[in-house]
């Protein structure tokens, strides 16, 4: 009786660290299953036109390592027909390597060869120690690919797929790139998801859509792509993003940042908070500024471009960054009278405030000054006359707008048809105004305004004591 409970423990033992060994071509349809797992990639495989390798829930795939560091050499899993890999939440797909080491990639990846027709079908999984991630030798302009709860570690590039790509709770951790540049053609949703301590997190997508993800550690996060990044968390990385323009942030926390934002042109920055970082924003031509808080970093905001008056530095909390609160880094003179510096000393505010005063060949900068509640203006420094009232930055020639204390008043030299809306772009109210002064006499709250000339700029207003 021992002698037969002896061999079934064996047998059970056998069975618990199966293992199954396999390299070459896939010519017949295939299934790698559960009880097979793991299966030990020893050479490269192809899954042929017209074939496919289906593998179930739950199976942990493990590939040689390669030791040459010559990517030649790496094995690779090809697929020209189909490959189906869907694991579960509690039974995920793993595609790793003999060889888990952080930072090393010894195996090449899974090619897709769209060309010859090959497809996957993927989701609930994780890949480990690649070089090339999952790529694509073709653009793929109209796919969509929805990954749910995978996990990128280790991979010099997670994905290469010129495709639109929807990740929702993934995680990308310690990879070169986790979402390599999609030069030809695709897009990003990222929704829920982590990326930590990457070189960067993804690059140089079409369009990007972000919502409530955590950015920590990472060097460079998000570079050169245009789209909305809101309720999202940025700590602890060289730059939260870099390069970007066309881009808008909302309601985001950056944290310990070398640099949170580096923007070029035409980023609309609002209701985010900036603290510890290097720096927090920098920003160019035709970008918006609006209701943040920036406090306790080095440097709060830079400024760069041709034309600062393009850009909006309004209804802002820049106070005690070590550094300067605002660096004017072009030779253009404009103003932020909408910002409060949270102080009523002018001396403290103009040490904060770095322009033409400290370097002559930058331009002056004309601020505010506002009480302890950084509601009501106490006084205004006006260093340069920038052609019209105090608070108000002219950026069309034709045409300027203020608030007299009573009424919005709109000098117009041409004509035209005038709309009045609040921060949040509801229309109050449609008037054409005269050449001349018009005043138009409105019972609102205090606070923020826009108004908009009929096919020209919009200006911004701020109705008070």
């Amino acid at each position: 009786m021992k002698t037969l409970l002896c061999i079934f423990s064996i047998l059970a033992s056998a069975s618990l660290f199966a293992q199954t060994t396999v390299s070459g071509g896939i010519y017949a349809n295939t299934t790698w299953n559960l009880a097979g797992s793991p299966y030990l990639v020893t050479g490269s495989m192809v899954v042929f036109p017209n074939r496919t390798l289906t593998i179930e829930p739950g199976v942990e795939v493990i590939v040689s390592a390669d030791y040459t560091f010559n990517t030649g050499n790496f094995i690779y899993l090809e697929v020209r027909g189909t490959l189906i890999a869907n694991g579960t939440t509690n039974a995920p797909i793993v595609f790793t390597s003999t060889d888990t080491t952080a930072g090393f990639y010894n195996w090449e990846g899974i090619r897709i060869k769209g060309s010859q027709g090959g497809t996957v079908q993927m989701n609930h999984f994780e890949l480990h120690n690649t070089w090339y991630g999952i790529n694509n030798d073709i653009a793929q302009p109209g796919v969509s690919y929805v990954f749910d709860e995978c996990y990128f570690r280790s991979n010099q590039y997670g994905l290469q797929l010129n495709a639109d790509m929807v990740y929702n709770n993934c995680i990308f951790e310690s990879n070169g790139a986790g979402q390599a540049a999609q030069i030809s053609y695709g897009t990003l949703t990222a929704t829920n998801c982590q990326f930590l301590n990457n070189f960067c997190s993804f690059t140089w997508s079409n369009y990007i859509n972000v919502n409530n993800c955590l950015f920590s550690g990472n060097q460079n996060n998000i570079i050169g792509s245009p789209g909305v990044i809101q309720n999202s968390q940025f700590y602890n990385n060289t730059f939260g993003m870099t390069e970007i323009s066309n881009i808008t942030v909302n309601q985001c926390v950056f944290d310990g940042n070398g640099t949170g934002i580096d923007g070029s042109s035409t980023c609309v920055i609002t209701n985010s908070t900036f603290t510890n970082n290097s720096i927090a924003v920098k920003i160019g031509d035709a970008s918006t500024v609006s209701q943040n808080t920036i406090t306790d970093n080095a440097i709060g905001v830079q400024v760069l471009g041709y034309d600062p008056n393009t850009t909006s530095i309004d209804s802002n909390l820049i106070c005690n960054n070590s550094v300067h609160n605002l660096e004017n880094l072009t030779d253009k003179n404009y103003q932020v009278n909408l910002n409060c510096f949270c102080s009523q000393d002018s001396s403290v505010i103009e040490n904060g405030i770095f322009d033409g005063y400290d370097d002559i060949t930058r331009g002056l900068v004309n601020y505010a000054i506002y009480d302890d509640s950084c509601q009501t203006v106490v006084s205004y420094v006006t260093k340069i006359d920038l052609g019209g009232p105090a608070g108000v930055t002219v950026l069309d020639e034709q045409w300027n707008t203020w608030y007299d204390g009573e009424s919005v008043v709109i000098e117009n030299n041409i004509p035209g048809i005038f709309s009045i809306y609040d921060i949040q772009g509801s229309q109050l109210i449609n008037t054409t105004a005269t050449a001349g002064l018009n005043k138009i006499s409105l019972s609102l709250p205090q606070g923020l305004y826009l108004v908009g000339r009929e096919g020209g700029a919009t200006q911004k207003v701020f109705i008070g004591n």
